[in-house]
């Protein structure tokens, strides 16, 4: 049940003990349809939540260091780290175009070289990396090319990064080619402001649009981990995650005008990405992409052989708790 906010109301006698959680999460667009209404339904759970953003791969650093109970960590990440249990029934997917994971190329992907890959995500990296060798079978090299700092943004500021206006644009194909790339990958806000035609670069693709032509499957970017043993702890999160993305969907058109707003995109365009582009439930067509995708990592050399992802669903379908 919920009240006119959207906000879930729990009967008093499900509540449990108070606890605290640390949560670490993104800034990018498409992650704030899971943290619209976090803190406020934690509260109605009796959990206090901290919430904190940082880039996906420093999260799944920090969630296997301690620093957090649970984060938003990207797949490949969780092939690293068997020790993180996977929750709920929420993720960040796509299939078809995603346009958050956007790849720039001076020439055809069968001719390409040397890439600039972004060290903010290895589920993204990893994606275009199965992409060339396997579909296209373009042997490259890779380097970490971070957009942010190598146009002289400061610490933080990549996502500040529009490539909208046309002399930014220009500027991004100038610096990769001083450092002799033929692409480079973006992903998150920055990837969104990205013109589909460009005159400074030969090819955009969008890998999002590239592996479901390819697997026909969706692409499942990332999902709610934690690092505790605890299976009541486990399920009171996943209470959390999956109500706070219930609640994000009663209140879409509010959360895209003021994401809009504050992120300076057209109400449309948001809206089209928020509602069409990303899916955030983790239903049977997003687990057996992921799991094409665990395959594909382990084949070319991305992940240790036998790593798995056993999702929330899974361990309940086989009684696994």
């Amino acid at each position: 049940m919920a009240n006119g906010t959207g906000t879930p109301q729990f009967d008093a006698v499900h509540a449990s003990s108070p606890v605290s959680c640390r949560i670490g999460s993104v800034q990018f667009l498409n992650a704030v349809p899971l943290t619209w209404k976090l803190t406020e339904i934690a509260s109605s759970l009796n959990i206090c939540a901290d919430v904190t953003y940082d880039t996906p791969s420093r999260l799944a650093e920090g969630l296997v260091r301690g620093e957090y109970d649970a984060a938003l960590i990207p797949l490949a990440e969780a092939l690293r780290h068997p020790e993180l249990t996977q929750v709920s029934d929420v993720c960040i997917a796509s299939e078809g175009k995603v346009a958050s994971v956007e790849f720039a190329a001076f020439r055809p992907l069968k001719e390409l070289k040397r890439i600039g890959l972004d060290p903010a995500s290895r589920t993204s990296n990893a994606m275009l990396q199965i992409c060339l060798e396997e579909r296209f079978k373009t042997v490259c090299e890779y380097e970490t090319f971070d957009v942010g700092e190598a146009m002289g943004f400061q610490e933080g500021e990549t996502e500040s990064v529009d490539l909208s206006q046309e002399t930014v644009c220009r500027t991004l194909a100038e610096v990769c080619r001083a450092r002799g790339l033929d692409g480079v990958l973006l992903i998150g806000d920055k990837a969104l402001t990205l013109p589909h035609r460009s005159e400074h670069f030969a090819c955009i693709y969008d890998l999002g649009q590239l592996w479901t032509q390819w697997i026909g499957l969706p692409f499942i970017y990332a999902s709610w981990f934690t690092s505790s043993k605890d299976p009541h702890f486990q399920s009171r999160l996943s209470t959390l995650f999956n109500e706070s993305r219930r609640a994000s969907q009663i209140e879409m058109d509010v959360l895209t005008i003021h994401e809009a707003m504050r992120r300076r995109m057209s109400i449309p365009f948001c809206h089209d990405y928020l509602l069409r582009k990303i899916r955030y439930r983790l239903s049977g067509r997003e687990r057996r992409g992921a799991e094409v995708f665990c395959k594909m990592m382990q084949k070319c050399g991305l992940a240790p052989l036998g790593a798995d992802i056993l999702f929330e669903a899974n361990r309940n379908r086989f009684g696994m708790e």
